[in-house]
């Protein structure tokens, strides 16, 4: 039994270690934009997190969770920010306040680029998707900047009256600015 307590420590100690980054939310942003009839219109989220383990130099080895705080939307009008909230879109009081994203393989594309892989829930809805990025470190931050696309009524966001893609893009393009530190 010792022996085999002693190998599986010398297994976990000559694996390389990943340590968590810390999500410098001071420094992040988590923004999106889409046209309501027919004009760009933007919008961010306030509040989201992420546990994140990531190295440039091996991103196979990715570990990555990215939850938002959909009752932090901000779409820049108190009338606007309430409607979105609401049943139609993300229906906040109904317990269902949170969109999450774990990345499921990451790769590196070239030239400081990669594509994350994974499945985001929202409403209760579950899709992979895809989104690229770059990665930037300078010291003991790393910067992860990308965006990724969604079609909003496949996660039921606008329903009812608001499946109208003329009033409402089905489109969102969502991007990102996360800031970590940490190695």
């Amino acid at each position: 039994m010792k022996a085999l307590i002693t190998l599986a420590l010398a297994g976990l100690l000559a694996a390389p270690a990943y340590a968590a980054q810390t999500l410098n939310t001071g420094k992040s942003t988590l923004g999106f934009t889409f046209k309501q009839m027919g004009v760009p219109t933007e919008g961010r989220f306030k509040s989201f997190n992420a546990n994140v383990a990531f190295d440039a130099a091996k991103p196979e080895a990715t570990k990555a969770e990215f939850t938002v705080d959909l009752a932090s939307i901000d779409v820049g009008s108190s009338d606007g920010n309430n409607a979105v909230k609401g049943k139609a879109f993300f229906n906040t009081n109904a317990g269902a306040a949170k969109a999450t994203f774990v990345a499921k393989s990451v790769k590196a594309l070239g030239g400081g680029k990669f594509e994350a892989r994974g499945p985001l829930t929202l409403k209760g809805v579950s899709r992979d998707i895809v989104s690229t990025f770059t990665a930037k470190t300078a010291g003991d931050e790393t910067t992860l900047e990308g965006s990724f696309p969604l079609l909003r009524l496949q996660y039921k966001v606008g329903d009812g009256d608001w499946d109208d893609t003329e009033a409402i893009a089905d489109q969102v393009n969502v991007k990102y600015k996360f800031v970590l530190n940490g190695k």
